[in-house]
């Protein structure tokens, strides 16, 4: 074996960036690193095989199981050995719990059920020798996880026709980089672990599995079902895949338009729902060539059962054909949309191009086309409604009308609309805003009525706001006749509630 070729082969793992690698001391991995650390880098490889082989055969042997794929991972976790948490634990494979009630806490970078990168602290199981832990790892391979104890079955000696089917068999399994299974049979090559196990050649074998379901301290791992041992805590190892989530999706017609919000950095995009799809690759924003919030197009949202947070599958183009993507929630900005109760008939356009929907378009429930507003039949009496909704937008509030009459129901957008039900919608908010510099010689009204007219007005000299003053919006009004926008501000301290221009708050 060469040493630059073992040099070349360690400074691929490194680029594999597997979290157990980051996870166990990348630091000190790093470290051995430029050319005046290769001599010392060949040693560590050489010293560690040496080390460990006899242990890594007797552990191997025991779950029938490829001695040279079992050194393989310890090597590519523990970077060799040197990682902080297997000098300090010995633990080889980055196996988080306890063992027989012991562990160490590690700080580590993890993504959460949504995809979003967060610095923690985790447990790792502490080992009272390197057996244990090289047994802890056979027993994880042969015994499974609690929800399917063959899962790893692609990687026993029975099964696997050699060392190369059976690391190929944990891609995707122990772990989710795609060239995991290479990297294993990589090493395995370039130092010769085959023929450290004799295993050049090796054909399956039918060898009885001895401990397979023992529950003693070095069989309790953390896939192992809840009827093991109960000095060993239920966990979870790093590389573990829980199964699939269960969502339920909501399709929509494609029309719902958002901006990328100011924190979309911190989650990744991905082909399918976390979590929901044995194919899932993830994609940094960078990767897609996006470097600043743009406006995307949502066709379909889903939430994975068990969770209230919302996934939307986007494009970037207005094409349907355009590749998607899907995102957790928080990494889209969705317009602030308020809704309220209303009364009384509207005519819609009916030679507009617009139609009806099932939601306010671009709201967070995403929206789905019900009928052309073309369909509608031309009634004298209008359509009744009963409710509006004021959507916010740069240009000022968007109305939106939800007609409610017979077999017709759904949201038109109110430029489709020719007469209205009222002359100022209103809707319900929660809004905190601040009494303006310019608000001075404004006139605030005791209450507004649907027909538009202010009723009884005040200066604001006579009230006991004063400029600056935080107050909480209630309702927000729009008159159709000037598009002007009112908020029903609260008088701190009191019941009483003047409406004001938009103008004179902040």
């Amino acid at each position: 074996m060469g040493i630059n070729k073992g040099v070349e082969l360690l400074n691929k793992v490194i680029k594999c960036g597997l979290a157990a690698l980051f996870t166990a001391g990348m630091g000190l991995f790093l470290s051995m690193f430029p050319t005046q650390s290769t001599y010392a880098q060949a040693s560590t490889a050489s010293n560690f095989i040496n080390n460990y082989k006899s242990d890594v055969k007797k552990a191997s042997s025991k779950y029938n199981l490829y001695g040279s794929v079992m050194m393989a991972q310890a090597a590519l976790e523990s970077a060799w050995g040197q990682s902080q948490l297997t000098t300090q634990a010995n633990n080889f494979f980055g196996i988080k719990g306890a063992y027989n009630g012991q562990s160490v806490s590690m700080p580590t970078v993890e993504y959460d059920s949504n995809g979003q990168m967060e610095n923690t602290t985790a447990n790792f199981k502490k080992y009272p020798s390197a057996y244990a832990s090289f047994a802890d790892n056979g027993a994880t391979l042969r015994n499974g996880t609690s929800w399917n104890s063959k899962y790893y079955s692609g990687s026993w000696k029975e099964n696997a026709s050699s060392y190369v089917a059976a690391a190929n068999a944990l891609t995707g399994k122990y772990a989710t980089a795609p060239n995991y299974g290479a990297s294993l049979i990589n090493l395995i090559q370039t130092y010769g672990l085959d023929q450290v196990f004799n295993e050049t050649g090796s054909a399956a074998s039918s060898s009885t599995v001895s401990g397979a379901s023992s529950s003693s301290s070095a069989t309790s791992s953390a896939a192992s079902s809840s009827s093991s041992s109960s000095s060993s805590s239920t966990t979870t190892t790093a590389s573990q895949k829980a199964p699939l989530a269960s969502v339920k999706y909501y399709s929509s017609s494609g029309q719902d338009q958002v901006s990328l919000s100011n924190k979309y950095r911190k989650y990744y995009v991905y082909n399918h729902i976390k979590g929901a799809s044995q194919s899932e690759k993830k994609y940094t924003w960078n990767s897609l060539g996006v470097n600043n919030p743009v406006n995307v197009y949502l066709d379909m949202r889903g939430v994975k059962k068990g969770t209230s947070g919302s996934w939307y599958r986007l494009r970037f183009y207005q094409n349907a054909k355009a590749k998607k993507f899907w995102v957790y929630a928080p990494a889209l900005k969705f317009a602030s949309t308020y809704y309220g109760n209303t009364t009384g008939r509207l005519t819609p356009n009916v030679k507009s191009s617009g139609a009806i929907y099932n939601h306010v378009v671009s709201s967070p429930t995403l929206s789905k086309s019900v009928a052309k507003i073309s369909t509608l039949k031309a009634k004298k009496t209008g359509y009744s409604v009963d409710k509006t909704a004021l959507q916010s937008s740069k240009k000022g509030p968007i109305l939106w009308y939800r007609v409610s009459d017979g077999k017709t129901k759904g949201w038109i957008k109110g430029t489709n609309v020719t007469s209205y039900p009222a002359s100022v919608a209103i809707a319900n908010a929660k809004v905190t805003k601040v009494i303006a510099k310019n608000a001075t010689s404004t006139l605030l009204y005791d209450h507004a009525v649907e027909t538009g007219n202010m009723q009884k007005h005040y200066k604001l000299a006579q009230t006991t706001l004063k400029i600056g003053t935080k107050v909480v919006v209630d309702k927000i009004g729009y008159k159709i006749q000037d598009h002007s926008t009112w908020y029903r501000i609260t008088t701190p301290g009191s019941n009483n509630k003047y409406w004001v221009s938009s103008k004179c708050l902040s």
